[in-house]
């Protein structure tokens, strides 16, 4: 039987050499905690990705374990210079890519034709200027036309004045900031907005309302303002009425029966039923003296030297009675508010 040498399995090395020489460890075998932080650390380094480790340093007179804090902050608040320089490489290929330039000049080729294609659509139908001439107000005007509207009796003057360019030729009427005669859109827009916020306040009152009573009352609004445009602009051909009394003029004339729909809705739920029909009555006649003495100057003008006003004098007067009469329906439709429920 062979016995086990200890020389023999050294190699015949001396005992100091066999000392210093690392034994060679297994698959199993323990592995230094310290040894493998180390190899992980200079694999993070050379993969490109952070900083290079650097020895955790600790203060004099500390406890073990306790790091140099400032050293810590310093090394967080450098920024990765990877990063920055990819970043760097991406703006830079942007700016020299001429596909990217291509796209945004095309993009840009794109909104200014979509503009300028709905500017153009919208011009058939209404000019952007007289749009805006429409709008031109100011304070003073605001509150003289709702004074009109609110004491149509107390307006002595109803002429227009008429704007006239550099030779002395009429080009117009003058904006409703110059002229407080002159119709503008301002008030009816900002009384229809008025209407139907006050209808949902009261519907909200009577504890009833729903989301959908708003849109319900917008629409019933507007489909009254579409009905009367266009049984002027009916009226207007059958009667050989021009130039006189254009369709913003017209739009601009009926959105004015929100300011007295908005007064008398105001007093139905609060104050007496007969004080509730007075004031109906009151600005009914208000509101058809006002379209009465207004469409006066369009529909029957003072000239007679003008072809066919002779003819159609007296049906005028008739349409003219019919618009301001119709008034009063108007208002009945508009203030019998009611739930959608």
């Amino acid at each position: 039987m062979a016995h086990y040498n200890p020389q023999m399995a050294g190699g015949g090395m001396p005992a100091g050499q066999q000392q210093q020489q690392q034994p060679m460890r297994g698959a199993f075998s323990p592995i230094d905690p310290h040894q493998q932080q180390q190899q992980q650390q200079q694999q993070f380094q050379h993969s490109g990705f952070g900083p290079s480790p650097q020895p955790q340093q600790f203060q004099s007179g500390a406890p073990m374990g306790t790091a140099a804090h400032p050293q810590q902050h310093q090394q967080q608040g450098v920024a990765n210079p990877n990063f920055n320089m990819a970043y760097g490489f991406l703006g830079q290929d942007f700016q020299n890519n001429q596909a990217a330039q291509l796209g945004m000049q095309f993009a840009g080729s794109a909104m200014n034709a979509m503009q300028e294609n709905v500017q153009q659509n919208v011009g058939r139908y209404v000019s952007m200027r007289q749009l805006k001439h429409y709008f031109d107000v100011s304070n003073i005007y605001v509150l003289a036309k709702l004074k009109t509207l609110v004491f149509p009796w107390i307006q002595r003057n109803w002429h227009r004045h008429a704007e006239r360019d550099a030779t002395g030729q009429v080009v117009g009427f003058k904006s409703p900031r110059d002229d407080n005669n002159s119709p503008d859109l301002y008030i009816p827009v900002m009384g229809l907005v008025s209407y139907v916020i006050v209808i949902g306040l009261i519907i909200g009152r009577l504890g009833v309302f729903h989301p959908e009573d708003l849109g319900y009352t917008a629409s019933t609004a507007l489909g009254i303002i579409v009905f009367e445009v266009l049984l002027i602009k009916m009226f207007c051909y059958l009667l050989n009425v021009g130039s006189e009394l254009q369709f913003l003029d017209i739009l601009a004339f009926s959105g004015y029966k929100f300011v007295s729909t908005i007064i008398v809705v105001l007093f139905k739920p609060w104050a007496p039923w007969w004080m509730t029909w007075f004031t109906f009555f009151y600005f009914g006649f208000a509101l058809a003296f006002f379209m009465i003495r207004s469409l006066r100057h369009a529909l029957i003008p003072e000239s007679s030297a003008v072809t066919g006003i002779n003819i159609h004098r007296k049906r005028r007067v008739h349409f003219l009675f019919v618009i301001a009469m119709l008034q009063f329906f108007y208002i009945w439709v508009l203030m019998r508010y009611k739930s959608s429920k």
